[in-house]
């Protein structure tokens, strides 16, 4: 595959036509709404076109989210001590309570959009056909993406479940980042390419690749 055999680059206003189906290790499906609005959105980049997906949870998700840290604390702690004497231990119930709360605001904060040549999470964006640096990571136990384009904005870190979670979405920014990778002025490894199954042959071959040094060597 070359840059000749790439999906054509969806229109900035309409979104068509649309890309492919893009490859995902994340198999969780979560499509973009369609009876109801976003609740108080981040800003998009909108010189680069109208926002054409989204993700971001429901009113009750990040109350539900800290109600079943408290009760998986509740449970726990039940076992570990063979009742609820623990039920009387004031320090418990505050970290619990501070517990349930970053739960709650780590649910709440999940927004993630993207138009035809861009992708946001929360209030960070990148254009997705003009990236500069690509690479697959892991942030604590989340397995992450870190986007940066070629005008200096970044993703610092992008969870795989959420950019993956709406098929149609990662779409549109899969297509993005595999003209970024045929243009030759990405910067991805080799780990990342196998991760997100860009073709080996599409853009310059990553540096200390052991597939590149074994065909050096054979020349």
């Amino acid at each position: 595959m070359d840059a000749t055999d790439l999906p054509r680059i969806s229109d900035p206003v309409t979104g068509e036509p649309r890309p492919p189906r893009a490859p995902r290790i994340h198999r969780g499906t979560q499509n973009t709404p369609s009876d109801r609005e976003p609740r108080n959105p981040p800003e998009p980049p909108r010189h680069l076109g109208p926002t054409l997906e989204w993700i971001q949870p429901t009113a009750r998700d990040p109350y539900i989210a800290a109600l079943m840290m408290i009760g998986i604390a509740v449970a726990y702690l039940t076992l570990t001590n063979g009742g609820f004497r623990w039920i009387t231990w004031w320090g418990i119930w505050l970290i619990m309570a501070a517990s349930a709360w970053v739960m709650f605001g780590a649910t709440r904060n999940h927004w993630t959009a993207a138009g035809a040549t861009w992708v946001q999470w929360r209030t960070s964006w990148v254009d997705t056909y003009h990236l500069t640096r690509i690479r697959f990571s892991a942030d604590g136990t989340n397995r992450v993406l870190r986007l940066k384009d070629v005008h200096g904005n970044e993703i610092h870190s992008f969870k795989i479940s959420q950019i993956q979670g709406n098929p149609d979405l990662w779409d549109l920014v899969y297509n993005g980042i595999l003209h970024s990778v045929a243009s030759g002025n990405c910067d991805i490894d080799a780990k990342t390419r196998r991760i997100l199954q860009i073709p080996y042959e599409l853009g310059p071959r990553p540096v200390n690749d052991k597939r590149s040094k074994g065909r050096r060597r054979g020349w």
